[in-house]
């Protein structure tokens, strides 16, 4: 049977919310482009977000859906510029036969990422091609789903390791062999441990 390891991205393998560092790097790609159009529109969702009248999987639905197209958007230059917020964890580096990068965040950026340190595959959000809807977002549940569908098409049935920061991501924490929890707080150790999940601690 495979080995296999899946990694988290945000606040896991990287200490920082990427998405988050992304739409700055967006912001100033506008100003620097003089691409009015999307400094608008990113001024606009930035503040209905912060206003709370749309979610956060809304808001970047809006921003991937409004940069598809943008064939000028250097997305190996962006993941350079956060390079410095990459965390070095050695059970990465060790012998696993499928090393998949499973993450809410952009696929367009993250699959750059799971290029630059080896791995098989990225599972993100992608692009938008249709309105948006609850399943939008590689996240929760639906990113459980991602990953087991991807699994049983490669024919495999277990996560032998499993390495995240976030609450999130408890519905595949409960199908891992063995979690590597990385920085918790005690109410998400506390959580953890009212499921009777066993895990190891990475600061």
């Amino acid at each position: 049977m495979k080995k296999v390891l899946v990694v988290d991205l945000d606040g896991s393998l990287y200490s920082i919310n990427t998405f988050h560092f992304f739409i700055t790097y967006l912001i100033r790609h506008s100003i620097r482009r003089i691409d009015v159009s999307l400094f608008c529109l990113l001024v606009y969702v930035i503040g209905l977000r912060g206003l709370k009248i749309i979610s956060h999987s809304k808001m970047k639905y809006i921003i991937l859906n409004s940069i598809k197209n943008k064939k000028q958007i250097d997305y190996k230059k962006f993941v350079n510029s956060i390079s410095k917020y990459k965390r070095q964890i050695e059970v990465i580096k060790s012998d696993f036969d499928l090393k998949i990068l499973a993450t809410a965040a952009p696929s367009c950026y993250a699959s750059v990422i799971a290029k630059n340190e080896e791995f098989d595959t990225c599972l993100g959000t992608n692009f938008p091609d249709k309105s948006f809807h609850d399943k939008f977002e590689n996240i929760k549940k639906v990113k459980k789903e991602t990953v087991m569908n991807y699994l049983v098409n490669e024919n495999i049935t277990k996560i032998d390791t499993f390495i995240t920061d976030h609450l999130d991501d408890l519905p595949l924490i409960k199908l891992a062999n063995r979690n590597i929890i990385v920085s918790p707080s005690q109410d998400f150790m506390f959580i953890l441990k009212q499921n009777l999940i066993s895990f190891d601690v990475i600061m």
